[in-house]
C-alpha cells in the first residue's frame, strides 16, 4: 500500500490521518496507525500482533484491517499514483491544480502574526462597522448600480478586483491552515456546479486537534472578502461622485455578497466546512444524504434501517439535495446561453453537459433503488414507485404550460419604439401582438419600466447603442441589430431611451413540446447541420 500514507497529527492531541495519494480518507487513533505501519504485504496478522506485543492479537489486527478497508487504501497496486492535475469531486466539481502553495504560505506567516495584533484587529473591526454603515445608508446608490448600465472601465476594474479577491480568499484558507501547522496541498481553478472559481485544498486541516482552528481555517476565506469589501466601502465614502466611487461601492457590496454566499452550509462551500468542523463530523454531507435516502426509502419503498441516524442528519441531507439541484440549475442557466453563441461547438458542449447530468441522475436513481433492495424493499414497491415517477414526469411534460420568453433590448427614438436583437444572433420567433416588458438595463436588477406589444411590420436591420443589448455605456458606440417595431401600452414618464426588453410569446405550449422544439432546432439534430442561424 505504498500509494497510501499514515499522516501524523499536527500536535500530540490531534488525530492520525489515513491518506490516499495525499488525499485524507479517514481519521484513526495512534493504535490503529501502529498496526497500519506494520502492513508490508509479507507479514500475516499473527506476525504483526507479535511485533506489536501485548495486548495485540491476530484477531485485533484483522479487525483493524476490516475497519480501514472501505477507505480504499488496499485497493490499488504497489506503485504510488502521481497526483492528478485534473480531478473530479462529487457531485459536480472539476478541479485543475496549478501549484503547491505550501512554501509561499509558509513565508507569509508574519502577515498573520501582524493581523492578529490587537491594533490590527481593532482597525479591521472599525472597517467592518464602517462598511456596514455605508451599506445601510446608501441603499439608493446600491440599487442604482445594480439596475443601470455602467461604464466599461468600471466593469473591467471591478472584475479584475474580484478575480484578485477570489485568489486572496483561497490563499486566506491556505495561510490559516499553514499558520496552525497544517499543509495546504494544492491551489488551482475549478468548475463548481458549472461556475468557475478558485480552490485551495485544505483537507489536511483534519490533522488539527482543535475544532476552533479548523473552523477558523474554513472562515478565513470569507473574512478576506469581508475585510477587502469593508476597506473599499469605507474608502469610497470619502470620495466625490465619480465612476471610481461607483466601482468601489459595487466592489464592496459584491465582496459582502460573496462572503455571505460562502457561508451557505448546504453545499460544499466554506460554511459547510465550518459546520462540519464545529460538529467534528467528517463527510457530513455524504452522511446526511444517506440519512435522507433512508427516510425517503422507508416511506416510499418500505425499507428498514438497522441503525437509525440522528434526525437532524436527514433534514440536513434533504436541504443539501435541494440546494445542489438549485445551484446546478442556476449554473446551467448562466452557462448555456454563453455556449450556444459558439455555433456547432457550443451546442456540442451543451449536449455533452446535458449527457453528463443525465448520467449522474441515472446513477443516483439506480444506487437509490439498489440500496432500497438491500434494505428489504419488495420488488412490487420498487416497481410501483418507478412507474409512479415515470407517470408523474410524463404528466408534467404533457400538461405544464409554458410560454417562450426571450431577452432582447429596446430603443426609443423620436417616439418610435423598436425591439432589438444582436444581428449575429439566431433570429427569434416573434409574432405580432407578443407582449413586451420594458426594463432597466442593469447587471442584476431589471426593474419593469413599461409595457408594449410587437407590431406587424417585418423586421429590419439597424444600428442601436450598445446599452440597448448590454448593461454597458460606451457613448457613441452602436452595434448592428435586427429591429422589430413595437407600440408602447404603458410606461413611466422617465422611461430611458434605451434598455432591456423581455418578449413573451402569446403562443403557449406544453413543457414537453417546448423541450422537443429546443432539441430539434439544434444544429446537432440530423438534417440541421450547415443551416444558417436565421
Amino acid at each position: 500500500m505504498s500509494h497510501a500514507s499514515i499522516e501524523p497529527p499536527v500536535d500530540n492531541a490531534g488525530p492520525w490521518i489515513v491518506a490516499l495519494d495525499g488525499v485524507p480518507r479517514a481519521r484513526i487513533s495512534q493504535d490503529v496507525a501502529s498496526v497500519l505501519k506494520e502492513l508490508d504485504g509479507e507479514k500475516d496478522a499473527g506476525q504483526i500482533a507479535l511485533t506489536l506485543g501485548a495486548p495485540w492479537t491476530a484477531s485485533d489486527v484483522g479487525s483493524v484491517v476490516e475497519r480501514v478497508a472501505p477507505t480504499g487504501i488496499f485497493d490499488a497496486g504497489s506503485r504510488r499514483n502521481a497526483p492528478r492535475r485534473v480531478q473530479f469531486r462529487a457531485p459536480l466539481t472539476v478541479q485543475l491544480t496549478l501549484f503547491d502553495p505550501s512554501s509561499v504560505l509558509l513565508a507569509l506567516h508574519p502577515v498573520v502574526t501582524f493581523l492578529l495584533r490587537r491594533g490590527s484587529l481593532a482597525l479591521l473591526a472599525i472597517s467592518l462597522l464602517g462598511g456596514l454603515l455605508v451599506v445601510s445608508s446608501t441603499g439608493t446608490d446600491i440599487v442604482r448600480l445594480f439596475s443601470s448600465p455602467l461604464p466599461l472601465a468600471t466593469y473591467l476594474g471591478v472584475a479584475a478586483a474580484m478575480f484578485a479577491s477570489t485568489l486572496l480568499h483561497e490563499l486566506g484558507h491556505g495561510l490559516a491552515l499553514s499558520y496552525f501547522g497544517g499543509k495546504p496541498r494544492r491551489i488551482g481553478i475549478m468548475l463548481f456546479y458549472l461556475s468557475p472559481a478558485f480552490f485551495c485544498d485544505v483537507t489536511d486541516g483534519w490533522r488539527l486537534a482543535s475544532r476552533k482552528q479548523r473552523v477558523m481555517v474554513a472562515l478565513a476565506g470569507p473574512l478576506v472578502h469581508v475585510g477587502l469589501g469593508s476597506l473599499a466601502l469605507c474608502g469610497q465614502a470619502f470620495m466625490a461622485t465619480s465612476p471610481l466611487k461607483d466601482g468601489l461601492l459595487l466592489y464592496g457590496v459584491l465582496c459582502y455578497t460573496v462572503a455571505v454566499l460562502n457561508l451557505f452550509p448546504f453545499i460544499k462551500l466554506d460554511g459547510y466546512v465550518a459546520l462540519m468542523s464545529a460538529l467534528d463530523i467528517p463527510h457530513l454531507r455524504r452522511m446526511s444524504l444517506a440519512a435522507a435516502e433512508e427516510i425517503v426509502g422507508r416511506f416510499a419503498l418500505g425499507t428498514t434501517v438497522k441503525v437509525p441516524r440522528p434526525g437532524f442528519l436527514a433534514l440536513f441531507g434533504l436541504a443539501s439535495f435541494a440546494a445542489g439541484i438549485f445551484f446546478v440549475v442556476v449554473g446551467f442557466q448562466r452557462l448555456v446561453p454563453v455556449f450556444l453563441q459558439f455555433g456547432m461547438a457550443g451546442h456540442a458542449a451543451v449536449a455533452l453537459l446535458i449527457g453528463l447530468l443525465a448520467i449522474l441522475a441515472v446513477k443516483g436513481i439506480v444506487r437509490f433503488f439498489r440500496t432500497a433492495a438491500a434494505n428489504g424493499s419488495t420488488l412490487w414497491r420498487r416497481t410501483l414507485a418507478l412507474l409512479l415517477g415515470v407517470g408523474l414526469t410524463s404528466a408534467v411534460l404533457a400538461t405544464v404550460p409554458v410560454s417562450s420568453v426571450q431577452a432582447a433590448g429596446y430603443s426609443l427614438e423620436a417616439g418610435q419604439l423598436s425591439i432589438v436583437f444582436p444581428k449575429d444572433s439566431k433570429l427569434p420567433s416573434i409574432e405580432a401582438g407578443d407582449r413586451v416588458s420594458l426594463q432597466a438595463q442593469g447587471t442584476v436588477v431589471h426593474t419593469e419600466l413599461g409595457l408594449a406589444t410587437v407590431g406587424s411590420l417585418p423586421p429590419s436591420e439597424a444600428n442601436a447603442p450598445l446599452e440597448s443589448i448590454a448593461p454597458v455605456t460606451l457613448p457613441g458606440i452602436t452595434v448592428p441589430v435586427i429591429a422589430y417595431d413595437a407600440e408602447i401600452r404603458a410606461a413611466h414618464a422617465d422611461l430611458p431611451a434605451h434598455g432591456r426588453a423581455e418578449v413573451t410569446s402569446n403562443v403557449r405550449t406544453t413543457l414537453g413540446e417546448y423541450l422537443w422544439n429546443a432539441v430539434t432546432s439544434s444544429p446537432l439534430w440530423p438534417g440541421n447541420a450547415g443551416k444558417e442561424n436565421r
